[in-house]
């Protein structure tokens, strides 16, 4: 099994499943087991399960970050929720910009359905991962740079518009969605 990049906190693992589905059958649901495990002397967390719709296993082994036993917790602030201050080695700019505008746009049909708590919880999600894509843009810089991107669904998301990873229109959908939070978290 391939050791995959270091996973920050147990939703981006989690959001790294969902974006991942069966091989075999395209099902995105699984019941996960999760566990420490290690790469050699690599520290890693092993998730596995059963695919719900073909019953195929399924195995994915996270590297962890130095000193870290398990996927951390998610940060106090709902912006926190991925990781910290670095970006992600698992997802590409490109992925969570996708994660965004899929949110982004479940918000919308969950306030429509009056779920306020539910369009809520989405749209925070997509502020979230909106943070995750303005990681990528250095400080000094204004974009986030075409390298960033290695991901198949990645390189997608930008070649269809490489203007929405500059650093000014990524702060305007996040405070697009902030402003039209249904209500704000306790």
């Amino acid at each position: 099994m391939t050791l995959l990049p270091a996973v920050r906190s147990r939703d981006e693992a989690d959001l790294y499943l969902e974006l991942h589905p069966c091989p075999r059958c395209g099902a995105m649901e699984a019941a996960w087991d999760e566990a420490p495990a290690a790469q050699g002397t690599r520290p890693a967390y092993r998730y596995s399960g059963r695919c719900a719709d073909c019953g195929d296993q399924r195995e994915f082994l996270f590297a962890l970050p130095e000193g870290q036993p398990a996927p951390a917790a998610p940060g106090p602030h709902p912006t926190n929720r991925f990781g910290g201050p670095q970006p992600s080695a698992l997802l590409d700019p490109g992925e969570w910009l996708l994660v965004a505008d899929w949110c982004g746009e479940a918000s919308e049909i969950a306030e429509r359905q009056g779920d306020d708590a539910e369009a809520a919880d989405l749209r925070w999600t997509a502020v979230a991962a909106m943070e995750e894509v303005r990681k990528f843009v250095p400080t000094e810089g204004d974009v986030v740079p075409e390298s960033a991107f290695w991901s198949t669904r990645g390189r997608t998301v930008y070649q269809r518009d490489p203007g929405r990873f500059r650093r000014r229109r990524l702060e305007g959908i996040r405070d697009f969605y902030l402003d039209h939070m249904p209500w704000s978290p306790s």
